[in-house]
């Protein structure tokens, strides 16, 4: 089973029977991620890219994450929305953190939904929670949704040319660095911001 991800013919392998399964399997997986974040985003974008083709592949993975992340907005919206209201009274960062959103979260929300190490389904919570607009909302995640799978597949596609070429998978793995500590640092841009 190992062999399965650790080698050039095991990986080609997974991506056939993923592609005999079919493309609702990668559709629905990627959008189940934004209800369960414990899957694997990056390894689902990457299977999906390499078993459906780029193109394909891309469009499978950015329609998913869009409709799943919406469709996790729209729930707490209108289920959670007003019971969460008197806990949210009671803790005064989660207020201030909701009135930055309302304020001036466009541009940061895109940023960070933009950003793969980004938790999206937490901020699909606290954007559900604030007053943004829904229609409003759609467009960060379409346009955010977008660069993010990009960024992935630039990492992520034809994958299995790792074994046979070291630069491709050095230059990979420092991109995904460079990334981890952007988001890691506009974490904390964006904690500074809300403690002022």
């Amino acid at each position: 089973m190992l062999e399965k991800f650790t080698t050039q013919e095991g990986l080609e392998s997974l991506f056939e029977e993923v592609e005999a399964i079919g493309i609702i399997v990668g559709f629905l997986l990627a959008m189940a991620e934004a209800f369960l974040p414990f899957l694997p985003l990056f390894a689902i974008v990457i299977i999906n890219l390499n078993s459906y083709g780029l193109i394909l592949g891309f469009l499978t993975s950015y329609s998913a994450t869009v409709l799943g992340s919406y469709l996790v907005f729209l729930t707490v919206r209108y289920f959670l929305r007003k019971p969460a209201q008197k806990y949210i009274v009671k803790h005064e960062k989660l207020s201030s953190m909701l009135r930055f959103v309302d304020h001036k979260g466009f541009a940061f929300l895109l940023i960070l939904l933009s950003i793969p190490f980004t938790p999206s389904s937490v901020i699909n919570v606290i954007a559900a929670l604030s007053n943004l607009r829904k229609s409003v909302y759609l467009c960060i995640l379409i346009v955010a949704k977008a660069i993010m799978i990009l960024l992935m597949s630039v990492v992520g596609y034809d994958i299995t040319s790792f074994f046979t070429s070291p630069l491709q998978l050095t230059i990979s793995i420092v991109f995904l660095v460079l990334l981890y500590f952007f988001s890691k640092w506009y974490q904390k841009y964006i904690n500074s911001k809300l403690e002022k």
